[in-house]
């Protein structure tokens, strides 16, 4: 059961007002047994969420439109939930042409929070909308996160210190976020850091944390393999053919000779499953240190 602490959010995604009666067990299931998955556990405390988070911190096409958006809103306001909108890396022309979703979730709440994941975005939002309170996404933390690496062959046992260091550990980064306003930080759970429950809490950094779950992701990027699957015959990849949205209804699992945990691609991004001993470190750490966990199931 949730810690009197712990903090729940789960990831509404596309249109869609998280009124689904069950959770993708199914697919989630190429990934995790059901022993290892804490299946119970995690049904218990994701069932009854604290917050919703709408929007897309990978991809500007999964953004909802203004219409989606209110449906969400509305949805969230009969579940008396408070909302968080993921928000992408966007270009200027990005920035200009959702600044009418920007303005809708102003209008819903002037105080809403708003994870951000690049510099451009953050610093029109501080200039237009300034009520909006501002985290730092995921984005932003970089570290070494390749889940195919076996630190047991890693020499000498002192270089496995770089699997613990992150953008959001280093002072230069946690000052720009407080010049910045940042109030909170997003992560995951890197595949080979120490599960320290201090450094994953960030003590003493004076911003609260919230951690994604059941996946961490590898990489993302703007040119997208599964868009660009669609295409002319004899091509094999073809980046000029536009966007139909391929991400919404396929998932591709990954596999690789070697050894370590099978991916995830979805769009744009590639994601790995956190292990049972992750989760298990993971949900004591926000029980004890209030740290809020981000259900990110939509992706299975």
């Amino acid at each position: 059961m949730k810690g009197s602490n712990m903090e729940i959010a789960r990831h509404w995604v596309g249109g869609g007002t998280g009124n689904e009666s069950a959770l993708p067990w199914k697919s989630l299931k190429a990934f995790f047994s059901e022993s290892d998955f804490h299946r119970q556990k995690i049904e218990d405390i994701v069932s009854q969420p604290d917050r919703i988070y709408i929007g897309d911190e990978f991809c500007a096409k999964r953004l909802p439109d203004v219409k989606d958006l209110k449906t969400q809103l509305n949805a969230a306001d009969q579940k008396g939930l408070p909302v968080t909108l993921l928000t992408p890396v966007l270009t200027d022309g990005g920035i200009k042409a959702w600044g009418k979703l920007f303005e809708t979730f102003h209008q819903w709440n002037r105080a809403a929070e708003v994870v951000v994941n690049d510099l451009g975005v953050l610093l029109y939002l501080k200039q237009t909308f300034p009520g909006f309170r501002l985290s730092m996404g995921r984005l932003f933390n970089k570290g070494f996160k390749d889940p195919r690496l076996d630190k047991k062959k890693i020499t000498p046992a002192a270089a496995a210190t770089c699997f613990n260091d992150c953008s959001f550990q280093h002072a230069n980064m946690r000052g720009l976020a407080k010049n910045l306003g940042i109030q909170r930080v997003e992560q995951d759970l890197f595949p080979h850091a120490d599960p320290d429950p201090d450094i994953l809490a960030m003590n003493g950094s004076g911003f609260d944390v919230s951690v994604y779950f059941p996946f961490g992701y590898v990489t993302t990027g703007r040119a997208c393999i599964t868009a660009g699957m669609k295409g002319r015959a004899g091509a094999r990849f073809n980046f000029s053919a536009g966007c139909h949205a391929p991400c919404t209804t396929h998932r591709f699992k990954l596999s690789h000779p070697g050894n370590g945990p099978d991916l995830l691609q979805n769009g744009n991004t590639i994601f790995y499953p956190y292990t049972a001993s992750m989760l298990s470190h993971l949900f004591k750490t926000a029980q004890t240190h209030g740290l809020r966990l981000v259900w990110q199931g939509g992706l299975a």
